[in-house]
């Protein structure tokens, strides 16, 4: 019983407390301070304002009620050495900061005054092995971002120790361990010397390869296009390369390459390739509409790996009112050596077109090599017959043909880049086994560049092309072959070939074709974006192009729907040198970017 009456009465006395202490902090309390605005001022760049904004509770807690001056006052002074940390961080290691609040001022006003003070630069880099008598060689600090002269970052001296780590996986030690030993701060003349420290661990070589994961596809697929050999220096790069390799076979859509965590008797590691197979088999289906056009159908399926060791074998049909194509291509990987390969093809097509109309059944064979990941070459020879009329006038042909091409491409992604850079070249021989009197060279190029102005948001992209015939007279060159300008792959705007040398209203090719086209690609969301462009060209009826002669240009917008497999395009472009025949604008939907 007492001791009830005791809790009850210790109850009592806390509540009492309480209320008590409320009633002083009630007293105390400003209404005003419940709300308030905040403000940078002084010498300070609009980059750091913005990093002093995310790292301030002033700003970040603006929104929560206050109680009293007193406790804004507590918020504002704890964001002072998170402004000073910031500014550490970012190379500014005197900074003067003070602040001001505006009590009188309804909302109360706080004001940050700051000095970012001088930049602290780098003097000297030191890169200290941890064993005194180590014979490797020691990178220069500007291979690991360090670069004497230029403002110290704590971002760039962390980033250091990840890049010399890289450096030494990369010449044979795959366990090394680095740090940050010391970073010493000259106040006197605003230097600072960076020393990092570093244990290489042993060197070791490449052991034996465990492949794990294969079930449709040969071993020998994988071993074909390993780097090494069992015994050569470790060469943490080559992995990465290994990787690479494969998925761009297609054949897989997981691949690892891993490294064991222990040396066997002679310094050798084990190594491992875990692989996931794709399904061998794709179907694929696509749709288009271009209001000059109508509707398009696209059919396609692909078998790549028929044999067991990445063979390719595909076969596609395209519909639609003015063309129709029944085609098909197999591809032997490893033609001959690693990075060739032999890529066979055939097809028959139907064009009906205001330009001609054509009916054509052709074969080609071409090997085509990796240079680098990014260049490729390839060569070969094809055969097409064919029947083409425009104007009336039919003629038969049995066009021999040599196609070369040299591709680079270095773009960070093929249905929708945003950066990199891609230049096509084709260079292709004619002779026409039924009139050896016809014969030409057809040249084609075009360049098409990307560059990410707001990263994942905004993309400037640009496209160049060229082309030129080599022929002594436009009609020794079949009108299928001839180049033509106008429509959704070439300037927007106006109909699909009605861009260039014209006769009774009607297209009739020309010898040369210029082509420029510019997109400003925005981001609205993961899934939709908007695009402005503008295309121009000209086809011309001699073998060099006549730039006096003004080309067509033509603008629009367009939306993209984003989706796993590249975006949905739909745009309305509008004639900016409208003829008379041509349509007030155009339409175009399909799938991928225009370019």
């Amino acid at each position: 019983m007492t001791t009830k009456i005791s809790i009850l009465f210790f109850l009592a006395l806390l509540l009492y407390g309480l209320q008590g202490y409320a009633s002083a902090d009630q007293q105390e309390q400003d209404p005003a301070a419940t709300s308030y605005e905040t403000e940078f001022r002084g010498d300070i760049d609009s980059r750091m304002r913005q990093i002093l904004n995310q790292v301030s509770d002033t700003v970040a807690l603006k929104e929560r009620p206050l109680v009293s001056v007193s406790q804004l006052k507590r918020r504002v002074r704890d964001d002072i050495p998170e402004f000073v940390g910031a500014l550490r961080s970012f190379g500014y290691y005197a900074p003067d900061i003070t602040y001001t609040i505006h009590e009188d001022e309804t909302p109360v006003r706080v004001v940050f005054e700051v000095n970012q003070g001088p930049e602290f630069l780098i003097e000297d880099v030191e890169i200290i092995p941890k064993d005194s008598d180590w014979e490797g060689e020691v990178p220069d600090p500007e291979v690991l971002g360090l670069y004497k002269g230029e403002r110290i970052r704590s971002s760039t001296v962390k980033e250091s120790t990840r890049k010399l780590d890289s450096y030494l996986k990369a010449r044979g030690h795959p366990f090394p361990r680095t740090r940050v030993q010391e970073v010493v701060i000259d106040h006197a003349d605003n230097s600072a010397i960076v020393y990092l420290a570093f244990d290489p661990g042993p060197r070791a070589g490449f052991g034996d390869m465990e492949i794990v994961g294969l079930e449709r596809v040969q071993e020998e697929v994988v071993l074909e296009r390993v780097p090494w050999e069992t015994g050569d220096e470790f060469r943490a790069p080559q992995m990465e390369g290994l990787r690479r390799d494969l998925m761009a076979t297609g054949l897989f859509s997981v691949v690892e390459v891993n490294h064991g965590y222990e040396l066997d008797e002679e310094d050798l590691l084990p190594m491992q390739v875990r692989v996931r197979e794709r399904s061998p088999r794709t179907f694929r289906a696509g749709i288009g509409y271009q209001s000059d056009i109508g509707p398009e159908l696209r059919l396609g399926w692909v078998h790549r790996n028929l044999r067991g060791k990445g063979e390719t074998l595909e076969a596609d049909l395209q519909l639609s009112d003015v063309e129709r194509f029944l085609g098909g291509s197999y591809t032997i990987p490893s033609f001959m050596r690693p990075d060739q390969r032999l890529i066979l093809k055939s097809g028959y097509r139907e064009e009906y077109q205001d330009a001609y109309d054509a009916t054509s059944i052709s074969a080609t064979g071409t090997v085509d090599r990796d240079l680098t990941r990014e260049l490729s070459v390839g060569a070969g020879a094809g055969y097409r017959l064919a029947q083409v009329e425009q104007m009336g006038e039919k003629t038969d042909l049995g066009l021999l043909f040599f196609p070369g091409n040299l591709l680079y491409d270095a773009r960070d992604n093929e249905l929708d880049p945003s950066q990199g850079l891609r230049f096509n070249l084709r260079l292709t021989p004619f002779l026409d086994t039924m009139d050896l009197e016809t014969r030409f060279l057809k040249t084609y190029a075009s360049l098409s560049n990307y560059l990410e102005l707001w990263p994942q948001r905004i993309v400037l992209a640009n496209r160049v092309a060229y082309g030129a015939i080599g022929a002594e007279d436009k009609r020794k060159v079949p009108p299928d072959e001839r180049f033509y300008a106008g429509g959704g792959g070439s300037i927007r705007g106006y109909a699909y070939q009605k861009v260039g040398p014209m006769e009774d209203g009607d297209p009739i090719g020309g010898l040369a074709l210029a082509e420029v086209n510019t997109e400003l690609r925005f981001k609205l969301s993961r899934n939709s974006g908007l695009v402005m462009f503008l295309d121009g060209g000209q086809a011309y009826e001699d073998s060099y192009p006549d730039f006096s002669e003004n080309l067509r240009w033509g603008t629009g917008i367009g939306y993209r729907y984003y989706t796993d497999f590249g975006p949905l395009r739909a745009d309305i472009a509008f004639p900016l040198n409208r003829r008379s025949k041509d349509s007030a604008y155009q339409l175009y939907l399909s799938i991928g970017q225009a370019f």
